[in-house]
């Protein structure tokens, strides 16, 4: 299944098939960094990404990362992991559905909820609560990926839709 390409009201938006998905969760008190090698993103917000810079692991909050679609080398280092003692590698397919929001509507969307540029300040994605859908945020390229928890899809999709014709009151 391919992703599909939606203009919702005046937002456009891509949305990706869902795919497989995992989550990282560590121990407390437990060093991850060092025992996934070099590639790990340890620091608070930071992503690693693939060639193309899509990103595949995703330090989004405290002691959790996202890993989408991960390719089968990452999650045999995910695993290795998992077995060092480290943290759990949880199966988490049909939780997060990615939106790729088009660059031009993404800050004034993103903007009736948070503030983008706020949330990912010295950080490339952070968990939000967009409006009321929990979701995780990652800059990419002058875009966002955004994954929302699947259950909150169509409500996020009927919401963009409806924005254009709300106003603001001071």
């Amino acid at each position: 299944m391919s992703a599909a390409a939606h203009r919702v009201g005046a937002v456009a938006m891509t949305a990706h098939p869902l795919a497989s998905c995992f989550e990282f969760v560590a121990y407390p008190g437990r060093a991850v960094d060092a025992t996934a090698g070099g590639a790990w993103p340890a620091g608070a917000g930071e992503t690693l990404r693939d060639a193309a810079g899509r990103p595949t692991v995703l330090h989004f909050a405290p002691d959790r990362w996202m890993v989408p679609a991960p390719a089968a080398a990452l999650l045999r280092q995910l695993l290795s992991v998992e077995h060092a003692g480290c943290g759990m590698l949880i199966d988490v397919e049909g939780k997060w559905q990615e939106l790729l929001i088009d660059p031009q509507d993404a800050h004034a969307f993103l903007a009736r909820s948070i503030d983008s540029e706020a949330v990912l300040t010295d950080r490339e994605c952070a968990a939000v609560m967009l409006f009321d859908c929990p979701a995780i945020l990652a800059r990419r390229e002058g875009a966002f990926n955004l994954w929302i928890e699947t259950s909150y899809v169509q409500s996020v999709l009927a919401l963009s839709a409806a924005l254009p014709n709300l106003r603001l009151s001071s």
